[in-house]
């Protein structure tokens, strides 16, 4: 016997539903061209029918071009157009003390409705394992050159106008 395929686990994220309701508004071709990927690849995905996990059309690939092309809000402070990466960037990001026009912004979304919650830890790739720093006391190796320094000693000048090469005489 037949048993159902089992739908994969996107199917339940607010952003494919969402992404669903779109295509069924308007139609599978003008929601594949505004996110930037084939008709025939954004209906298998939709229908479930491939085996996904990995590139151009993976979950996670998917719900970003998604989000891009259709998640678009209209800043409270500015009155533009902005994405959803947008936003979130401008809103989580350490105060830029530096600019006061990016200041107003920073403060402005800090307030918003539309800020983004940080994301959580455990939800972030992990980070690579920094090396430990060595202190110099601990080695008995010679310190490591700095950058510029070419050698140990200080080479003298030419003279001006003398030769640049010193020359030997052939016996």
């Amino acid at each position: 016997m037949n048993e159902p395929k089992k739908k994969p686990d996107y199917f339940n994220t607010v952003w494919f539903n969402a992404m669903h309701a779109e295509t069924k508004a308007t139609s599978i071709s003008a929601v594949a061209v505004k996110m930037g990927v084939s008709r025939p690849t954004l209906s298998v995905f939709i229908n479930g029918l491939g085996a996904y996990g990995s590139g151009h059309a993976s979950p996670a690939n998917m719900e970003i071009r998604y989000r891009k092309a259709f998640e678009q809000l209209t800043c409270p402070h500015t009155g533009a157009m902005v994405g959803a990466v947008h936003c979130r960037e401008s809103a989580l990001r350490t105060a830029p003390s530096h600019n006061p026009i990016q200041m107003m912004q920073w403060q402005a979304c800090q307030s918003c409705q539309h800020k983004p919650a940080p994301v959580q830890e455990a939800d972030q790739p992990k980070a690579k394992a920094k090396r430990p720093t060595v202190c110099q006391a601990d080695t008995d190796t010679e310190p490591a050159q700095q950058a510029g320094i070419i050698d140990k000693v200080t080479l003298p000048l030419p003279e001006v106008g003398g030769p640049q090469i010193a020359e030997t005489e052939a016996t």
